[in-house]
């Protein structure tokens, strides 16, 4: 595996990241922290809707700061964000499983889902800084067909990331109810 094997990986995290930042900023559910829900020592003191648009704002800019600068610098913030939303959701299942988890700035209830999905991203991360992509814009100045491609396929990822913690818990949910209801 070459370092260009895992850009289109590192920019479906860095979009997907990206994206739970922005909406994070300007969502109105914004209130309530994850940090709170988690029971983080002294999180209570903070206001919800602050720390969680203050997460919005490194949750952005990390994505952005991987997407335009790749390389190893890029692949870590994906790796120690990734890492830090993943042991998150680990101890949000742990003391409050089914709460908010605020992660895309509308309710949604943390599952298992959020833990795999944030620590494969991690791990993508981690691969990433041993062998350090270049950028998707990098790739635009070299082949932009193949480049347009990798945007399309990491974009695509990354709703499918968003998809897997978000849609599929419910729809598992869903499912179980018809069952009970057969």
């Amino acid at each position: 595996m070459t370092g260009g094997d895992v850009i289109g990986l590192v920019s479906a995290a860095a979009l997907l990241l990206a994206a739970a930042g922005l909406s994070k900023i300007v969502s109105r559910h914004a209130g309530r922290s994850a940090l709170v829900t988690a029971r983080i020592p002294g999180a209570q003191r903070l206001s919800g809707a602050l720390t969680a648009r203050l997460a919005g704002v490194l949750e952005l800019s990390a994505g952005t700061a991987a997407i335009l600068i790749g390389g190893r610098l890029g692949a870590a913030l994906i790796a120690v964000s990734f890492a830090v939303l993943a042991a998150m959701s680990i101890r949000m299942m742990a003391v409050a499983a089914g709460q908010d988890c605020t992660c895309f700035g509308r309710p949604t209830e943390v599952t298992h889902w959020h833990t795999a999905v944030n620590l494969g991203f991690a791990v993508i991360g981690v691969a990433a800084v041993i062998r350090p992509p270049g950028t998707v814009l990098g790739e635009f100045s070299r082949h932009s067909p193949t480049a347009a491609a990798l945007v399309l396929g990491a974009g695509v990822l990354a709703y499918l990331g968003y998809l897997l913690m978000t849609a599929l818990p419910e729809l598992l949910r869903a499912a179980s109810q018809v069952e009970v209801l057969r």
